[in-house]
């Protein structure tokens, strides 16, 4: 089965990580870590600021390399989440 990517954070996560609704029902677009209880768990953040957690991820954690942290910087414009908020 392909993995689930975060509309969000652009990273890949399993089901079990699958972020929650209001009514705790699983949501597959969104990780654990980006959507929990039917809302974003950062609602102030950024894409810019998401870059840089990205960029800050790869730098301190084996989580994500820093190829991989600038392929997924690469398509956050084109995730859900993001989609809307550069068009003006």
């Amino acid at each position: 089965m392909k993995p689930l990517i975060c509309q969000s954070c652009g990273l890949p996560f399993s089901e079990k990580m699958r972020g929650t609704n209001r009514d705790q029902s699983k949501n597959s677009d969104y990780c654990l870590g980006c959507f929990k209880d039917g809302k974003y768990t950062d609602h102030h953040l950024t894409i810019d600021d998401m870059k840089k957690r990205l960029l800050d991820m790869a730098r301190h954690h084996d989580e994500v390399s820093i190829e991989e942290a600038h392929q997924v910087i690469q398509i956050l414009p084109d995730l859900k989440r993001w989609k809307m908020t550069h068009i003006l």
